[in-house]
């Protein structure tokens, strides 16, 4: 499934890479854009859920709406 979520926080290419890594540690691929403050996740519902990737990114500190 593909997704599309706004996340507030972010402010430059670090952040990027941390909810992006913090998020292919539970095997969601994700790119992160924090001049849009979206982050697009594609994962296997089976595996992952919305709540396990929302949790990841709220772990780093990061606000999703």
């Amino acid at each position: 499934m593909e997704k599309t979520i706004k996340v507030e926080g972010m402010h430059c290419k670090s952040c990027e890479f941390l909810i992006k890594d913090s998020l292919e540690e539970i095997g969601v691929k994700a790119s992160a854009d924090h001049k849009t403050n979206t982050v697009k996740v594609n994962f296997d519902e089976k595996k992952s859920s919305l709540d396990s990737i929302k949790k990841a990114i709220e772990s780093n500190g990061y606000k999703v709406k």
